[in-house]
């Protein structure tokens, strides 16, 4: 027959292969194809022989079909040889699909392909127990160690225990993960050995717990009113104030000449700058309390903070709280300043327990924490630091006298916030003391921007020094070192860990703890290896960067550094950072690339060799070194296979990779500086040429067309944007609204930009945190407007997912007339990876399941050109792309039934057709 199956095994004679999909001649099967493997038999048994091989790889992945699995009828599930895994991996795999357990053969047989034959019976029980009680993760982690340690470890290994709601062992094969810890371990005794992977089992479950205190964090300030609201209040609060004091010296109404005539009193100057003071130290206050009744419960909040409450509301009068918090119409309710807030905390007895009513009352309060600080941190940048450069000169005695005033009775009560920070603060005049400092040491700005930095689950701001003065970024996580290896999981830790040494770290002769030994492995990681020179890239490779993967929406990114190679390792868990791969790139031999989904997110690694005869793939890998699937795998074939040869002495260029020109770094400009000047004016140029934002945008919140319509956009919190669709919905059709959120200019303008610069551009499109590399160009007059009209069209798009979500009757009513035909596929593709609107509403089946034909005319399929082409889109509205499939075996693909209109699915996609 000549076919190999996992483990070197040749079919019986007289034994047949089945394979489900288009390939059934059994010699052409690519590696790792899942098979059934037995008699001769009918074509009515075999379709269902090859059924429950499909239930076993959608529970249990392709991996398990190579576990051996009893499918009925004399068959047996298999794998075609050269796929990622072994037999260990294969079994692990089914014993976790559910239904085919006590398919696998005798209990004995299964503990010896787990743990080898060193097997004991205790060891068998405690496995069982682990199985029994659902604590996979830490069965993969004993299984992944059973090269490293002995039975009676393993046995106490897997007594080990996560916390709730964390897996430190979400995914990665254990053979692959055993190679990498084995890779640091190996010289190592076996109860130090054991010592080390209980302590990084502990390190990734703090690492998981720290995970989940952020996002309880991020949940515990995601409320409909948001930083604008709050920013409308404020600004009215000021003008009431201005024009009470006109009326005070004018009368009830003002004439415009008064006006403008008239010269603030110093009063009005210095009440100006009070109140910033006391809005800056009450946003500390309140965001210290959020951060504390997310940890310990709103009750031990006010009773720690019970000082600092007092404290802060000490800073204004009852007139000024009473003012802070009268309602004005066409305006939110919250007050306009947060000590206000505070006041109403304060009512509640501190140190006891706390009714449902009460901690409702509590939270809904501190849900503002985070607005309120950054509304407080941008007017002390705005008006305090700045504005001592760029200020009336009329203004300026009284904020004088106000930077000279003393901050000792606040400090007496609350003390400081942020001590480490003390030492050597650069902008205080003298020590920093609580007798000693004044408002304008600005350390209480530091201290404002910290606690908003731990309400978002960061030990502190990052903080900068610019002509002006302080500047913080609360919002701004700490960068990743690419080399340091990774506490997401267990299998991440390991292959970071392994990339050390392969870059020619070294293992102590005793590490203590995980954190001793990498940071022994960093130690011995020279510079030249962890940073090497740029790559010898041939030129067909380098025209590729940079484009999509033909017929994918994957981008094709080549490897041009040692440490770009790092973060790639340090996300997919694997060794591409290796010398193996990285010698071999410095002088062109191999071109390394990663394959990137439209979320920026690496699905896969690719080795591509220049050889004798032509561009060969080396190896193609998914993330933790699994195999990628067979379409992709097949369509990176194809567009090696067209890459073009060097031409002329190209194909001998690079042999010899060039050492890097030393630099004096003391006379070159910083990065950002350095890219700026590089590309802004171009960037700009072709940023400002792609600006075409539609007048639909500006309607979402009531404004007119125009760059300030784009910031406030921007700023507006997703509450607003989901208010502004359902409004629009009711009046606009529902393909303008879709046409408004495709624009995009500056992933346009970074498109027409050189392709060795686009890497680097890449995050000024989407929607995330750029680097400090990229701010000052993103801040540029020309490409400010440009980013903010594609973060406005990318949020849109999350904003329509909201309503498709919760099936709301305003889009059900759009889309049941003439949707856009890309709309109604991604809104399919995204509900069918969700498997439905679960309580939110009812779903039509479209197709039948595991059927990709789609109903209607014209005919299509979801494997299509045109249904592919809607994933991008479908992601932008909150598509879950690995659960689609799945979902298509479950139940086929699936509509909002609201959308159908009481017709049909081949009626509504007639409609999105015409």
């Amino acid at each position: 027959m000549g076919v190999t199956l996992s483990g070197g095994i040749r079919p019986k004679p007289g034994h047949r292969v089945l394979a489900a999909g288009p390939v059934r001649d059994a010699a052409r099967l690519a590696p790792g194809t899942p098979v059934a493997v037995g008699p001769a038999t009918s074509a009515e048994v075999a379709a269902e022989i090859l059924a429950r091989l499909g239930e076993l790889v959608a529970a249990g992945g392709a991996v398990a079909a190579g576990a051996d699995v009893d499918l009925g009828a004399g068959h047996r599930s298999a794998r075609i040889d050269g796929g990622a895994g072994d037999r260990r991996d294969a079994v692990l795999a089914a014993l976790a699909a559910p239904g085919f357990a006590d398919r696998l053969g005798p209990p004995p047989a299964l503990l010896v392909a787990l743990f080898g034959p060193d097997a004991t019976k205790p060891l068998g029980a405690a496995a069982l127990e682990a199985i029994t009680a659902g604590r996979w993760p830490v069965l993969r982690y004993a299984v992944t160690a059973a090269d490293l340690l002995g039975p009676e470890q393993l046995v106490r290994m897997l007594a080990l225990r996560a916390p709730q709601g964390v897996d430190p062992f979400p995914s990665g094969l254990p053979s692959v993960v055993g190679s990498h810890l084995g890779r640091v371990l190996g010289p190592l005794s076996g109860p130090r050995r054991l010592r080390l992977l209980t302590d990084l089992w502990e390190q990734v479950c703090a690492a998981g717990l720290a995970r989940q205190r952020r996002e309880r964090l991020l949940d515990s300030q995601r409320r409909p009113a948001g930083y604008e609201d709050l920013q409308a209040r404020a600004e009215r609060f000021e003008h009431d104030e201005i024009l009470l004091r006109l009326r005070r010296g004018f009368g009830a109404e003002p004439t415009l000449v008064q006006a403008a005539l008239w010269e603030p009193p110093p009063e009005v100057w210095s009440a100006r700058a009070a109140r910033l003071l006391s809005d800056a130290l009450a946003a500390t206050v309140l965001a210290r309390l959020a951060t504390t009744a997310v940890d310990d419960g709103c009750a031990e909040a006010l009773r720690r903070h019970s000082d600092e409450i007092t404290a802060a509301i000490a800073t204004l009068t009852k007139r000024e709280a009473t003012d802070a918090g009268r309602p004005v119409p066409g305006l939110c309710t919250h007050p306009s300043r947060p000590v206000r807030y505070l006041r109403d905390l304060r009512r509640i007895p501190a140190g006891g327990p706390l009714s449902q009513k009460q901690t409702r009352y509590v939270r809904d309060r501190l849900a503002l924490a985070r607005d309120y600080g950054m509304l407080a941190l941008e007017n002390a940048r705005a008006y305090v630091v700045q504005g001592r450069f760029h200020e009336d000169e009329r203004a300026r005695p009284a904020r004088q006298a106000w930077a000279a005033t003393g901050l000792g009775p606040w400090r007496e009560q609350v003390g400081y916030f942020s001590p480490e920070r003390r030492p050597g603060w650069e902008h205080a005049t003298g020590e920093l003391t609580a007798a000693t400092e004044t408002v304008g040491d600005l350390f209480w700005y530091a201290e404002l921007a910290d606690a908003l930095a731990r309400l978002r689950g960061n030990p502190a701001a990052e903080l900068t020094t610019d002509e002006y003065g302080p500047h913080a970024d609360p919002e701004t996580d700490p960068p990743d070192d690419p080399l340091m290896p990774r506490l997401d999981a267990v299998a991440a830790a390991a292959a970071g860990t392994a990339q050390l040494a392969e870059l020619g770290g070294s293992v102590a002769p005793r590490p203590r703890t995980w954190a001793e030994l990498v940071g022994g492995l960093l130690a011995g990681v020279t510079a030249a290896e962890a940073q090497p020179g740029r790559f010898a890239v041939p030129a067909p490779a380098e025209a590729a960067d940079g484009t999509l993967l033909p017929g994918t929406d994957l981008r094709i990114e080549v490897a041009r550094t040692g440490r770009q190679l790092a973060r790639w390792a340090g996300y997919m868990g694997n060794c591409i950072a290796g010398p193996s791969y990285a010698d071999g790139a410095a002088v062109g031999r191999q071109v390394l690339v990663a394959l990137r989904g439209p979320d920026e997110r690496i699905v896969a690694n690719v080795e591509v060799r220049l050889t004798g005869r032509g561009w060969r793939i080396g190896e193609i890998k998914a993330r933790f070194n699994e195999d990628p699937d067979e379409d992709l795998r097949r369509r990176t074939l194809d567009w090696i296979a067209s890459l073009p040869l060097p031409v002329g002495e190209e194909l001998d260029a690079g042999v010899e990779p060039l050492l890097p020109v030393p630099v004096r770094r003391a006379q070159r400009p910083a990065p950002a500086a350095r890219l700026t000047a590089e590309v802004g004016d171009r960037l700009g140029e072709l940023a400002e040429a792609a600006l075409r934002p539609s007048p639909l945008l500006a309607a979402l919140i009531g404004a007119e067309p125009g760059p300030p319509a784009l910031v406030a956009l921007r700023r507006s919190s997703p509450a607003t944007l989901i208010r502004g669709c359902r409004r629009l919905l009711t009046d606009v059709p529902i393909a303008e609204l879709w046409e408004a959120s495709e624009h995009r200019p500056l992933s346009e303008a970074v498109a027409g930009m050189p392709a060795a610069v686009r890497d680097k551009l890449a995050p000024l499109g989407a929607d995330v945190p750029i680097p400090r590399t990229l701010r000052r160009l993103a801040r540029l007059p020309r490409v400010a407007p440009a980013r903010n009209a594609e973060l406005v069209a990318i949020r849109l798009r999350a904003a329509l997912g909201h309503l498709l979500r919760e099936d709301a009757p305003e889009l059900a009513q759009a889309m049941a007339g003439r949707p856009p035909r890309q709309l109604l596929r991604a809104g399919v593709l995204a509900v069918t990876s969700w498997g439905g609107l679960g309580a939110a509403g009812a779903v039509t089946a479209v197709t039948g399941r595991r059927r990709v034909r789609v109903p209607g005319y014209p005919q299509s399929s979801l494997n299509d050109e045109g249904w592919q082409a809607a994933w991008p889109d479908a992601v932008e509205l909150g598509a879950e792309p690995e659960g689609f499939w799945p979902r298509i075996v479950a139940h086929g693909a699936l509509v909002p039934s609201s959308w159908l209109g009481g017709g049909d699915w081949p009626a509504l996609w007639g409609r999105a057709t015409r």
